[in-house]
């Protein structure tokens, strides 16, 4: 198919996708099943290449090999400051600008998201593994504590064979994360990708396997939802990190259940962004248009509710229609695009089914930003007025947000804390102190104050979810704690029974 060359970009004939593969015990590997659906340019709908899924013995390959490493032990019985001085050593690669650029590379042209958005994610990989690595020579992990009959033994071992399943939006910095902590924890893993965007991860291994480390310490696994089923069902898989949908967090819960398998389960949100009437509108309409265009808005942070007070709507809405309007939605590999596509038509016929949900109930569409002259699978941010709260509990996952009003601070807490998510907020106020009072009451995770930014307020902060957006929290030191189980060991004191001492 001829694929129309985006301008002011890198040619996607230039661009070589890694092939889907696996890393399976020391070894590369193509994924033996027949190829799955078309990976297409979300950008234009050319085919780019062929999905791949491992088969049942590759999956069972894989498991056998990381339970073996670890009843072998040999990562595990590294050092921390060993373990530390690899994790630098993969920082050091991947901060090599061939690698960050393939990685941004491929993020843009397979997610839709804008290449100067993926070359900054790209860009935090380094610190993703550095960050581990200075967590776990600061001593963390193991501890002298006092005791009543001497110094006593704190320390952290992992809990045993780790799966690490990684989504199709923020595939290099998500996925990143989840290795490094897991590695940093001494836990031998299974990443198993996106079969959407399985090539950051792709390039990861192959750095990682150029280390030469314990085999089945870290290995790549291609497939779909029913391969992270095959293993996640697995008796000898002991904590699994997971960053997805609801109903993959909820079928991963009950699979596990009964085995009491730790979770980390990240699952999305339907966020309230907050206006007060004394909130500076200019800044609020800023944070309103990022949150919508930002990562296109397939991000589980993205803006999913705008809450605003009756007497600043319309003011407000100007000023947003106005910002909307000089977005510039264009290919993803085009340098100047601010907005891309989203990721592959049944994403794009799933959001736009929505946005046709919302205006059959009565939804005036509010939206200013031009669709560029392409044919894949572009959709404007959009806002929805005149619809009821009730009718915008769900996550819609793209660039559409539902409006509500509210007269006091009572109304919009109710608002805001009036779905079953609880991932991430915003408020907006010129008084901060009453910002952060109204902030404090919002059930959820993580709440920004005059600002809508993709990166943390703090780097040692954790990422918490509340509610059905998941389950655990996330960051260095939470999620490397996260594959880890506490282990004590002491003298004991003699008992005094019976007598006036204590024990």
């Amino acid at each position: 198919m001829n694929i129309p060359e985006p301008d002011n970009a890198v040619s996607v004939s230039e661009i070589q996708l890694p092939s889907p593969r696996n890393y399976i015990d020391g070894s590369f590997s193509e994924p033996a099943s027949a190829p799955g659906p078309l990976l297409h340019d979300p950008n234009t709908g050319g085919v780019l290449q062929d999905q791949r899924v491992s088969d049942g013995e590759q999956i069972a390959d894989a498991l056998a090999a990381v339970d073996k490493a670890y009843r072998v032990g040999a990562w595990e019985e590294y050092s921390p400051a060993e373990r530390a001085q690899v994790l630098e050593l993969i920082a050091d690669r991947l901060a090599a600008p061939e690698y960050a650029e393939k990685m941004a590379l491929a993020d843009a042209l397979t997610t839709g998201t804008a290449i100067r958005v993926t070359r900054l994610m790209a860009s935090l990989v380094p610190f993703v593994f550095r960050g581990a690595a200075a967590y776990i020579r600061g001593g963390e992990l193991q501890q002298m504590l006092p005791g009543k009959a001497g110094e006593v033994e704190y320390f952290r071992k992992p809990w045993g064979p780790s799966l690490l399943i990684s989504p199709w939006n923020g595939p290099t910095a998500i996925g990143s994360h989840k290795i490094a902590s897991a590695l940093a924890a001494g836990a031998p893993c299974i990443l198993k990708p996106s079969e959407w965007t399985p090539h950051s991860a792709l390039i990861m291994a192959e750095v990682i396997a150029e280390l030469d480390l314990p085999r089945g310490t870290f290995q790549l696994v291609c497939g779909n939802g029913k391969t992270g089923a095959t293993m996640v069902e697995d008796p000898r898989i002991r904590a699994i990190s997971f960053t997805g949908g609801i109903a993959g967090g909820q079928a991963i819960a009950s699979a596990t259940a009964g085995r009491f398998v730790p979770l980390q389960l990240e699952l999305g949100g339907n966020n309230p962004l907050v206006v007060m009437a004394d909130a500076d509108l200019d800044a609020a309409a800023e944070g309103i248009v990022y949150g919508l265009t930002n990562l296109n808005a397939q991000w589980c942070r993205a803006l999913g509710r705008l809450l605003v007070h009756r007497s600043v709507k319309d003011d407000l809405l100007e000023i947003v229609v106005d910002k909307l309007r000089n977005v510039k939605m264009g290919h993803s590999l085009d340098e100047t695009s601010d907005m891309g596509p989203l990721i592959h038509k049944d994403h794009y016929q799933l959001v736009q089914s929505e946005i046709d949900r919302l205006q059959s109930l009565g939804g005036n569409l509010i939206s200013a930003t031009p669709l560029p002259d392409l044919s894949g699978y572009f959709i404007a941010p959009t806002l929805v007025d005149g619809c009821t709260p009730e009718q915008s509990l769900g996550e819609i996952f793209g660039p559409v947000a539902c409006i509500h009003t509210f007269d006091t601070e009572e109304e919009a807490l109710v608002l805001a804390n009036g779905t079953a998510y609880g991932l991430a907020a915003y408020v907006y106020s010129k008084d901060e102190q009453r910002a952060r009072v109204f902030a404090r009451r919002i059930r959820c995770g993580g709440v920004k104050i005059n600002g809508f930014s993709l990166l943390a307020l703090s780097g040692v902060a954790p990422r918490g979810a509340w509610g059905v957006s998941g389950l655990g929290e996330e960051g260095t030191r939470q999620s490397i704690d996260f594959f880890t189980g506490a282990r004590v060991v002491g003298v004991s004191p003699q008992d005094v029974i019976g007598g006036s001492g204590a024990p």
